[in-house]
């Protein structure tokens, strides 16, 4: 009896922990996951998103710190948004984020080229005065499927500047958090 037992807690944490997060480590993407949203969650309606503190659908910039390194970036998956996360060693270097452009073809930033995301619109994320920028090591590219969040991608990483490129579906709506210890960039994004 105390075999059944133990077997059904065992299984019973396996279980568990399918929901859970995946990849604890501090260089490897957070990714929470989460199980498919109905039709009418994955698309909330424009009263919503005016509804929903600090979602703006404008341009931000922010962040002044000359000192600081990338150490990691993740996405994840939450209701009503998804999310982009940078993580920094140090303080948040300057940024600027642009958003809705007219579609997910955007320059290869100093590699040259185009590059084609996922999605209809796009975001950029530039970073200047990333020290020791050529030390990040973590993934680059990232391929969600998200609602909103359709794929991630650097698209740059040259001589202290760093960008991503975010492929979103639908008319996108950000919120952008900076939080500390660890320092880091949130990028929430939600679309009508």
């Amino acid at each position: 009896m105390r075999g059944v037992v133990l077997a059904s807690v065992l299984m019973l944490a396996a279980c568990g922990s399918a929901s859970g997060i995946i990849g604890q480590s501090t260089n490897q993407p957070t990714v929470t996951a989460a199980a498919s949203p109905s039709p009418a969650a994955a698309s909330p309606s424009p009263a919503a998103l005016s509804a929903a503190p600090g979602f703006v659908c404008a341009d931000s910039a922010g962040g002044s710190v000359t000192d600081s390194t990338v150490v990691g970036v993740s996405v994840g998956q939450h209701e009503g948004y998804d999310r982009f996360v940078i993580e920094f060693g140090g303080g948040i270097p300057s940024y600027e984020l642009a958003r809705l452009q007219s579609s997910t073809v955007g320059s290869g930033g100093g590699r040259g080229g185009q590059v084609t995301l996922e999605g209809n619109t796009g975001v950029t994320i530039t970073m200047h005065s990333v020290n020791n920028w050529a030390s990040y090591s973590g993934p680059t590219e990232f391929h969600p499927h998200y609602p909103f969040l359709r794929q991630a991608q650097q698209v740059q990483n040259y001589e202290g500047y760093q960008t991503w490129a975010l492929g979103i579906q639908g008319a996108t709506c950000l919120r952008i958090l900076t939080l500390r210890s660890p320092s880091r960039l949130v990028v929430d994004i939600a679309a009508s």
